[in-house]
């Protein structure tokens, strides 16, 4: 019950990053006479942050390492779902695309990062239970 519940937080907040960052601006802009946008590079990448940051969070709450494929997912559908409400007004149908890339990019960038993230988090606690076997404590693996 209780990784659902974050599971169901992580998807609505990375709903919410959508709208907060990218939600409200759909107007092009010109740099040096050429067409840009509709976001600024700088929503996009606070927009990716916080996703990641949020995703991190709960996987290293949770400490399961089945979690390590399924935090993606769900982050990127949470973020997909109001991105693709939005832009499935596109007349082209190019978005069907966008939202390939954003499922198949999204899951597994995230992926490989939270991969990075549970190394470097077990590396840590290796050498702690080092530390604490000399001392003659007992070692204890949170993630087994």
């Amino acid at each position: 019950m209780r990784v659902m519940v974050w599971l169901i937080v992580l998807a609505v907040f990375c709903g919410a990053m959508w709208g907060a960052f990218l939600g409200w601006d759909h107007e092009y802009y010109e740099v040096d006479g050429v067409a840009q946008g509709p976001y600024r590079p700088w929503q996009v990448i606070a927009c990716g942050a916080a996703i990641v940051l949020a995703s991190t969070v709960v996987f290293l709450v949770l400490r399961r390492l089945w979690l390590l494929v399924v935090i993606p997912v769900v982050a990127v559908i949470g973020f997909a779902v109001p991105w693709a409400w939005w832009a499935s007004q596109d007349t082209t149908g190019l978005w069907l695309a966008g939202l390939f890339f954003l499922l198949v990019g999204g899951t597994t960038g995230l992926t490989g990062w939270l991969a990075l993230v549970f190394g470097a988090d077990q590396a840590v606690r290796a050498v702690r239970r080092r530390g604490r076997a000399s001392d003659g404590a007992r070692a204890s693996n949170p993630w087994g």
